[in-house]
C-alpha cells in the first residue's frame, strides 16, 4: 500500500511538473512584428483555418507580445477579440486570443471597430510594430513583462535579455511551414493609420474610452489613456 501510494505521489508530481511545462511554453516573449488595430479575419478565412490554440481572459498586450504555441508549433497570427465586459479593468482590453500557423492575405481581412485586433509574426503582414502598450499589472495598470523563463509577471521595465523574438525559425517545421507563402505589400496602409492611438480603445463603439490607465500611487506613470474621439474606424486597405 505505501509503495502504491508512492507510486501515485510521484505520477502526480510528474503531471504537475508537465503542467508547468506546457504553461511556460505557451508563454513565449516573442513580440509581433506587424499588426492592424481594429481589424478580423473573414468569416470565410476563420472557416477554413482553425486556430491551434485560444487562451482567454488575457490582455491584448500577451496576446500580441507573447506567443501562444508550444513546441513545434509555428505561430504566424493572433486574432484577439474583445470581452467589453472588462472594459474598466487596468491592462484592457481584455479578450480571448486564438493563434495561428497560417494569415489571412490583404483581401481576407475587414473592419471590425473597435472589437477585434489581428497580429503578425516574422514579418509577413500588418503594419510595422506590436501595436500595444506593455503588459499591464491588472490591479495597478503599471507595466511590466512576462518571459518563458519567468511566467509570472513581473512588474518593471522590460529585461530585453529574456525577450526572444523570432524564437520559433529554429523549429523543424518552420521551413516547411512558411515555404511559398507570400507577405503582405508594404504600400497598402492609407495614411491616416498613423493617427490611430498606439493602444487599442477598452469600449464599444459609441462608448467613452474606459481605459483606467495607470494608478499614480503604485509607481511612475508612463501612460494616460486618449479620450474616445481618438479612435475611429480605419478605412479599408488599398487593394484593387
Amino acid at each position: 500500500m505505501t509503495s502504491l501510494k508512492s507510486l501515485n505521489v510521484f505520477i502526480s508530481l510528474i503531471l504537475v511538473l508537465n503542467l508547468s511545462w506546457v504553461k511556460v511554453a505557451l508563454s513565449n516573449w516573442d513580440e509581433a512584428t506587424g499588426h492592424l488595430q481594429s481589424f478580423k479575419p473573414t468569416d470565410e478565412w476563420l472557416s477554413k483555418n482553425k486556430p491551434f490554440t485560444c487562451t482567454p481572459e488575457i490582455q491584448v498586450a500577451e496576446c500580441a507580445r507573447n506567443t501562444r504555441n508550444k513546441f513545434p508549433e509555428i505561430q504566424l497570427f493572433a486574432h484577439f477579440i474583445t470581452n467589453h465586459a472588462d472594459d474598466a479593468f487596468h491592462g484592457c482590453p481584455y479578450g480571448t486570443c486564438c493563434a495561428y500557423e497560417a494569415f489571412p492575405q490583404p483581401d481576407e481581412v475587414e473592419v471590425a471597430f473597435p472589437d477585434e485586433h489581428i497580429f503578425f509574426w516574422h514579418g509577413f503582414g500588418g503594419m510595422s510594430g506590436v501595436g500595444t502598450n506593455l503588459i499591464a499589472d491588472p490591479q495597478t495598470g503599471i507595466f511590466g513583462y512576462e518571459t518563458r523563463q519567468h511566467p509570472k509577471f513581473i512588474l518593471g521595465p522590460p529585461n530585453y535579455r529574456y525577450r526572444e523574438n523570432g524564437h520559433d525559425t529554429g523549429y523543424p517545421r518552420y521551413k516547411s511551414v512558411t515555404a511559398g507563402l507570400k507577405a503582405w505589400p508594404k504600400n497598402i496602409y492609407p495614411s491616416s493609420y498613423d493617427k490611430l492611438p498606439g493602444h487599442p480603445k477598452c469600449g464599444t463603439a459609441n462608448s467613452p474610452n474606459k481605459d483606467p490607465g495607470q494608478n499614480p500611487k503604485a509607481g511612475k506613470v508612463v501612460y494616460t489613456p486618449v479620450p474616445a474621439s481618438a479612435y475611429f474606424p480605419p478605412p479599408p486597405l488599398l487593394i484593387n
